[in-house]
């Protein structure tokens, strides 16, 4: 799980500390995250989407080289003759200066704190254009250390490894090597992560220190959602979901039917219970010689008769928890499930009746951002975090529990929320819509006059 993250020049994030302890020993499973438009919550979410994509870059570019070059062709054209909105979605790119405050000179830092099997660590990066430093402190054979620390030093790579990183010193002649090469346009993370995928991977990690494979282990195994108000783009679909497949609709291997048939069960108990209408959770599916084409229905009752609808031509709503079913389910599994926007499209009341039977069934870690005040009545207050912004835009992230108010029955954290007393809400003034009104038709006038 991770512990904490601070960060300074993230985006619209100039210092934030978002800590998640439950306490002195012990951390949320759940974080649910409160506050008004723009207050940065979707920043908070992309902080994880960063740490993501650093640890993956390098073998996120070399994967991007090896795509047809009909593919780019495609992406030209689009760039030029189409919207932003559609173009986005065949993005390549990952740069750092996409993270970084506008206008800031100084570096962007972030540091991820963790716990892997009750030992705490913390991963730290500092960067512009170029990474500048980066380090990792971990446990090494039951003793805390920096396992790395790489930085820059009158334009100068310096690299300091604990002794127990490596335990083949070949290979550690070819790594230094590689980040004399590589290092400042990739993390080490991500260099580290390019050999283990492309090179012999039982080599690699008989090389590597158990510690460290751990912290790839825990990166790889981080699942983040950010919404963007449209389809994600390329380099969030080379994130593969838990699921083997595609869980809606698609083809698979004959070998592979038990798993299908695992979520058929899974989704058929969630669904029929979520659901009064919904009666059954079925795949049809056609056999093809040694593959089987499947799709998703929902049988629904429907004016006193039984129909069967495929998942297309289900509602938003539905799809949409369909959509990241798997990647919630994730937190059950031991997995870290970051999501922005967690109840966007879906009633009040069915995404407080899934938080409330998630939340005590979560080995893992889900942190998500929400609007949801019903939440606020059936979460525990160290489970609940706002973001606000004060008078000199500086954004801070307390947690409820903070507070020294009382909260009880008649006295709850929603109407708490809702007064404003933890902050993070919209200004509730009075907006003037006769006087916006009033501009536009004398905006028209005038266009009229001089027309």
């Amino acid at each position: 799980m991770f512990t904490y993250v601070k960060a300074k020049n993230f985006k619209s994030l100039k210092d934030v500390f978002f800590q998640f302890n439950k306490n002195k020993t012990t951390t949320n499973h759940l974080i649910a995250l409160y506050g008004e438009n723009g207050s940065g919550k979707t920043h908070v979410v992309e902080l994880f989407k960063f740490l993501q994509l650093v640890t993956m870059s390098r073998l996120l570019d070399t994967s991007v080289q090896k795509l047809p070059k009909e593919f780019f062709e495609m992406r030209y054209q689009v760039e030029e003759n189409f919207p932003h909105e559609l173009s986005s979605l065949l993005s390549t790119n990952f740069h750092l200066g996409d993270y970084r405050m506008i206008d800031e000179t100084d570096p962007t830092e972030i540091e991820f704190g963790f716990k892997i099997q009750q030992k705490e660590g913390f991963y730290f990066i500092r960067f512009n254009h170029e990474i500048l430093e980066e380090k990792l402190y971990y446990v090494a054979e039951k003793q805390k250390t920096y396992l790395f620390d790489i930085h820059r030093e009158n334009g100068k790579i310096v690299k300091n490894f604990s002794k127990q990183v490596f335990k083949n010193e070949k290979y550690n002649e070819e790594l230094k090597e590689t980040i004399d090469q590589l290092w400042g346009k990739y993390s080490f993370l991500s260099l580290l992560t390019f050999e283990i995928h492309e090179k012999n991977p039982d080599y690699i990690k008989e090389s590597l220190s158990i510690s460290l494979c751990e912290v790839l282990t825990l990166i790889s195994q981080l699942t983040v959602f950010v919404d963007r108000k449209s389809m994600p783009n390329l380099l969030d679909s080379l994130f593969a979901p838990k699921a083997d497949f595609r869980i809606q609709s698609g083809t698979i291997m004959k070998e592979n039917l038990a798993e299908l048939q695992k979520y058929e069960t899974v989704l058929n108990i969630f669904f029929t219970q979520a659901y009064a209408d919904i009666k059954e959770v079925k795949y049809q599916t056609i056999e093809k010689e040694d593959q089987i084409q499947y799709e998703l229905y929902f049988y629904k009752v429907i004016g006193g008769t039984l129909k069967a609808i495929p998942y297309r031509l289900e509602s938003a709503g539905t799809k949409r928890i369909l959509d990241h079913f798997d990647v919630i389910t994730g937190a059950l599994l031991g997995e870290v499930v970051v999501m922005d926007e967690i109840d966007n499209g879906i009633h009040d009341l069915l995404m407080k009746n899934i938080i409330l039977s998630i939340k005590d069934e979560i080995t893992g870690q889900l942190i998500f951002t929400t609007h949801n005040t019903l939440l606020l009545e059936v979460l525990p207050k160290e489970n609940i975090y706002i973001i606000f912004t004060n008078p000199t835009g500086d954004k801070m992230i307390h947690c409820i529990r903070d507070y020294s108010i009382r909260i009880q029955k008649n006295h709850n954290a929603r109407d708490l929320y809702l007064k404003g007393i933890f902050g993070g809400i919209p200004n509730t003034d009075y907006i003037d819509f006769e006087e916006i009104k009033y501009n536009l038709e004398k905006s028209d006038q005038h266009d009229e006059e001089t027309s």
